[in-house]
């Protein structure tokens, strides 16, 4: 017995000696990543690349997201030279503002689809830069594997990204990309309404499904901006087509989304308005469908 502990103490030493050797001939920015613990703060923020979708017409839409490693520090990277994107042309849409996400239905830390970028052919390439805590990462879009390639086809019972629109003749977001409202024009600790026609899309006619049109989330989130936003509601669930019909309907099945920002200081922001069906029994937070983004640039006085 007591040659197996010396034994067993002799191994463990040896083991830690060759750990540390293991250890000590990685790059020093690899040495407490990614095995080390969480941190309340002063961890990394780093970008994502979560895929590409082929458009049909040559032209390819990456979409990005992030992880903040941080268990509660919220961190805000401005614009500039430790949050920008190559080529200068596609800078400017990402997001300068990382929460931590603590959602019901998602897993980790990772914040999927935050926008996207649409480039001209399977050629261009587009890389994300962040730096924080001392570290900067850089991850490239680029349509050369397809591994990476994502669909837009009905998800495993008939789902799909839904519908997004700020006018009934506007233009459609379907996506991560999404369109760019029209600006809103708002003042230090006053309401401003920030609404969204939203619509349930699917082709489940062909599956056992409890619903052909399913209940859709809207949810408002600062994408960029210098201060935190007040929204009452931050989230806002339109129902079915039966349901909606006394609360604005527009058209078959769509329905208007709508909050009350109050923003605590001047400045220019962008609010993300993101609208899932998550409800629908193929798809959730996790998975890469079904979701849609679109923008709302604030200029706040």
């Amino acid at each position: 017995m007591k040659r197996t502990i010396i034994a067993g103490a002799l191994l463990a030493v040896l083991s830690a000696f060759a750990g540390q050797a293991l250890e000590a001939q990685l790059p020093a920015n690899l040495r407490d990543y990614p095995l080390s613990s969480l941190k309340k703060s002063g961890d990394i923020v780093a970008p994502f690349f979560d895929g590409w979708f082929d458009n049909g017409d040559g032209t390819i839409t990456y979409s990005f997201g992030f992880l903040n490693r941080n268990t509660e520090e919220i961190v805000d990277i401005p614009l500039g030279e430790n949050n920008y994107i190559e080529p200068a042309q596609y800078d400017g849409v990402q997001p300068t503002h990382f929460p931590v996400y603590d959602r019901r239905g998602f897993q980790g830390k990772w914040e999927r689809g935050t926008f996207g970028i649409t480039v001209p052919d399977h050629q261009t390439e587009v890389w994300w830069t962040l730096t924080h805590a001392g570290r900067s990462y850089s991850v490239p879009g680029r349509a050369t594997s397809p591994a990476y390639e994502l669909s837009r086809a009905p998800a495993a019972f008939g789902s799909l990204s839904p519908a997004l629109r700020f006018d009934p003749t506007g233009p459609e977001s379907r996506g991560p990309e999404g369109h760019v409202a029209q600006r809103v024009m708002a003042s230090v600790g006053t309401a401003v309404t920030l609404s969204a026609l939203v619509q349930d899309r699917g082709q489940r006619y062909d599956f056992d499904t409890d619903m052909d049109v399913y209940p859709v989330r809207a949810t408002f989130i600062l994408h960029q901006g210098p201060a935190p936003i007040v929204f009452e509601p931050e989230s806002v669930t339109v129902g079915n087509e039966e349901s909606v019909s006394e609360g604005g309907i527009v058209g078959t099945s769509w329905g208007t989304a709508t909050t009350q920002a109050t923003f605590t200081e001047s400045g220019e922001y962008v609010v993300r308005i993101r609208v899932d069906n998550f409800g629908a029994p193929d798809s959730k937070f996790d998975n890469m469908c079904c979701w849609t983004n679109a923008y709302v640039p604030v200029t706040v006085r």
